[in-house]
């Protein structure tokens, strides 16, 4: 028998994915979330994390239907300071490119807010020697809608009726 939470009322991967993907285009560097960074063979790349999701923008919006927000922290590793400042910052300034975010908007569904500045970051028990380490912090917002299997009444036909009954 299925069950209302047998499926997902939102794929974060597949949301995430379009992203992801103009990532790694921008960058031209292999796109990993952060647990996998051990299994990546050599810098440069980049590693995202989302550090908050399903944030409802209006104060009014349900688990189920509305506008969500998440911030997606995005980290550039390099071998060379230049090369990993170079990445991050074209990174940052691609991504709040009026071009970039109407990409994203009309094919993937998310708006891109804000980022904040590109900054130094430091990370340590890396499965690397010296590595330069930069990165910044993505908002973005997406619809997220779910209907329960469970009805719900939004009227009665008749039942408020304030006309009286002839006699």
């Amino acid at each position: 028998m299925n069950q209302p939470f047998d499926k997902k009322t939102l794929d974060f991967e597949e949301k995430l994915a379009p992203l992801v993907g103009v990532i790694g285009k921008i960058t031209e560097c292999e796109v990993v979330p952060n647990a996998q960074i051990a299994q990546v063979k050599q810098p440069p790349f980049v590693a995202y994390f989302p550090l908050t999701f399903d944030d409802p923008v209006f104060s009014d919006a349900t688990a189920n239907d509305g506008t969500f927000e998440a911030v997606i922290s995005l980290d550039v590793f390099a071998k060379v300071m230049g090369q990993g400042m170079q990445i991050c910052g074209d990174l940052r300034a691609y991504l709040l490119d009026p071009y970039v975010r109407q990409l994203l908007r009309t094919h993937a569904g998310i708006t891109i807010q804000k980022a904040t500045p590109a900054r130094s970051r430091s990370l340590t028990d890396l499965p690397f020697s010296a590595v330069y380490h930069h990165g910044f912090d993505l908002t973005i917002q997406y619809y997220r809608h779910y209907t329960s299997p469970i009805d719900v009444i939004s009227a009665v036909e008749g039942f408020f009726n304030t006309q009286k009954e002839d006699e």
